[in-house]
């Protein structure tokens, strides 16, 4: 997957309101707009929902065979804490 930059048509913003009384001053500026692809955030969502079931298979378990620390440490995986 490759991330390309396009540029995005040239936008008017207003001034936000001061003191002044004048109005219609305008800001242009040209933004690069990302292309978008939902399909590697998907990838991504489903990689960590993957990762997540083994871990709470696996805490499962180590909660079955009466392994606290082994859990433990699982508990601490899911959570994002270093074992």
């Amino acid at each position: 997957m490759t991330n390309s930059i396009i540029p995005s048509e040239v936008r008017s913003y207003a001034l936000p309101r001061g003191d002044s009384e004048e109005d219609g001053h305008t800001m242009c500026t040209t933004e690069p707009r990302p292309q978008m692809s939902i399909s590697g955030v998907v990838d991504a969502i489903l990689d960590v929902g993957n990762r997540r079931r083994d871990l709470l298979g696996q805490l499962r378990s180590a909660l079955l065979s009466c392994n606290d620390f082994e859990a433990l440490g699982f508990a601490r995986q899911i959570c994002g804490l270093t074992a």
